[in-house]
């Protein structure tokens, strides 16, 4: 069974009798793992699984504990992580991941880890 069918079945018997409500989040979980090093606005998720953006929203923090947005930083600060433990610049990280501007990458990265990109970087090559 894989992962998103195994999360089918939890998520149905935890929340929701509507299999089509639960098919459409985790559609747009797909696309955001899919495309998180790409640039996505919320609105046009929504759209994409026929759902209108407040609902979408609130329907997705309510399944998954967090909001799309916060699931997006989530899913791009992990995968800075480990193109920083493989060396990669902080700079080429931060675009690589789907972030425009590297200050923002860097506070927010901060903010998910406690410590700076550069630092992560370092720490992780003296393993």
């Amino acid at each position: 069974m894989t992962y998103y069918n195994q999360q089918v079945l939890l998520i149905r018997e935890q929340y929701y009798p509507k299999p089509y409500i639960i098919d459409r989040l985790i559609q747009a979980r797909k696309l955001i793992d899919l495309h998180s090093g790409s640039s996505i606005c919320i609105g046009s998720m929504s759209d994409k699984v026929s759902l209108s953006k407040f609902h979408f929203i609130r329907l997705f923090k309510r399944c998954y504990g967090r909001t799309p947005h916060q699931y997006l930083i989530e899913r791009r600060i992990s995968e800075a992580k480990i193109l920083l433990s493989k060396n990669m610049s902080v700079m080429d990280t931060c675009f690589q991941i789907g972030f425009e501007s590297p200050t923002s990458f860097s506070l927010l990265f901060k903010r998910y880890t406690g410590l700076t990109p550069s630092d992560y970087r370092q720490k992780s090559n003296f393993r």
